[in-house]
Order: C-alpha cells, then sequence, then structure tokens
C-alpha cells in the first residue's frame, strides 16, 4: 500500500531517553539538519541467520546423504549461510546509512547488499506499507519500506525498516524532511528550535511542504503568534 507525502499521525517523540535505551552506535547526529542513522548494526543479523542455515544444513547432513531431496536442501542452506556470512563481514558498514537532509530535502539509506546507498529527494521517495498475515488471514506485522526510484531495476529488493508503527514513522520523516514546519516533537530538537526558527522567519515563514493531519504548532504561543502574523498560517 504505498502511502502520500503527508504527515498521517503524530510520530513518536525523538527523546534523549529513547537514544539511550537503543544500540549508541545506531544513532550518528541528529539536529535541526541532519537526522543520520547507522544500519551497519543489522550486518550481524545476516551473519547469525547464515551460521543458522549452515548448522541446520549439517544437521540434515547427519542423517545420511541418501535422501536427493536433503542433500539439494543441505547444499542451499550452505550456500545462501555462507554467502550470508560473507556479506556480514565483508560488507562495507559505511554504506549502510540512512540520512534525512532537512535543508537540501534528500534522504540517503542502504542499497542491497554490496552496492553504495541510494540518494535523492525525498519527494521523490515511494514509500508503501506492506502487510504479513497469518494462517488465519489477520494482519499480523505491518512493515515501512522504500522503492527504489533513484536508481530503477527490472528485478530489486524493497528496503524495510523493522519498526512496529510504520505510520508514525513515516510521520516523523515527513515532519522533519517539512523544513518549512518547525521541527518535529522530542527533547532532542529542543536546543535547536529557536535557530530553526530564526530560520524560517527570516525567509517569511514560507507554507509547509507537504499536508499535515496534525497540527504542527512552535514551541511557544509567541512564536505561534508571530508566524501567523508574518507568514499567515
Amino acid at each position: 500500500m504505498s502511502i502520500p507525502h503527508r504527515i498521517l499521525e503524530y510520530p513518536e517523540r525523538i527523546d534523549f531517553g529513547i537514544i539511550e535505551k537503543e544500540e549508541k552506535s545506531m544513532f550518528k547526529r541528529i539536529d535541526d539538519k541532519i537526522y543520520l542513522e547507522s544500519h551497519g548494526h543489522r550486518l550481524s543479523v545476516y551473519s547469525q541467520f547464515g551460521w543458522g542455515a549452515i548448522v541446520l544444513a549439517l544437521w540434515f547432513l547427519s542423517f545420511g546423504v541418501e535422501d536427493k531431496g536433503y542433500l539439494t536442501l543441505s547444499i542451499l542452506l550452505i550456500l545462501g549461510g555462507g554467502f550470508l556470512v560473507f556479506y556480514s563481514l565483508y560488507a562495507k558498514k559505511n554504506y549502510k546509512i540512512f540520512e534525512l537532509n532537512r535543508l537540501e530535502g534528500t534522504v540517503t539509506y542502504p542499497d542491497n547488499f554490496f552496492r553504495p546507498p541510494l540518494k535523492g529527494k525525498f519527494k521523490d521517495l515511494k514509500a508503501v506499507i506492506s502487510i504479513s498475515g497469518n494462517i488465519d488471514g489477520y494482519v499480523d506485522t505491518e512493515y515501512l519500506k522504500f522503492v527504489n526510484t533513484f536508481k530503477p531495476r527490472k528485478i530489486d529488493l524493497l528496503y524495510t525498516f523493522y519498526g512496529d508503527e510504520p505510520r508514525r514513522e513515516w510521520s516523523f520523516m515527513v515532519w522533519y524532511m517539512d523544513k518549512n514546519r518547525p521541527l518535529p516533537p522530542g527533547n532532542t530538537f529542543d536546543p535547536y528550535r529557536q535557530q530553526d526558527f530564526e530560520r524560517r522567519k527570516a525567509l517569511g515563514f514560507p507554507k509547509p511542504l507537504y499536508p499535515s493531519n496534525v497540527p504542527t504548532p512552535e514551541a511557544t504561543p509567541e512564536q505561534q503568534e508571530e508566524r501567523k502574523r508574518i507568514g499567515g498560517w
């Protein structure tokens, strides 16, 4: 399901407490210009899956190689697992980044396997929510995914964000990337709110780039009134 460039709902607050709970190496920079995450930690997950596949293959082989079906499956598991382990060891971690550049309006996110990251205008990015169901046919899990619109290929994989609230994740990205709006909720952004306000004020408080389903007020009533007086919104 494709989703529009719109603030759909209130995003999760980006607070210092949340950052401390996450892997510290994940958050590289968060301010009024750049939001940067490292997704290199995902490579360890590929390694775990790879070794798991190899161990499973060896377990199958322990029963003998008379059954061609088990033999074929074991070979495929070893080859696939070996590739995942190799990938986790030799992929460049500096390629596995997610960056939102608020002022330039660009987004950078990891491409598949050993390729350098994809970069383009956020307004041209196509985001979808994929839905997986359980055995009863009910919705089980929703994920936010990016479609490769920057370097399209005939056969490609979508990049997945493994959060549990894709609409809130997307709403945060749209809000942050709307440089004409105040910064999103969260005390992480508090040190930068005044200078971001002054930047927008110097430009005459231009109208928002993307629509919103929720209010996006200034940090104080005084700033809100000034924006309304100068910018008209």
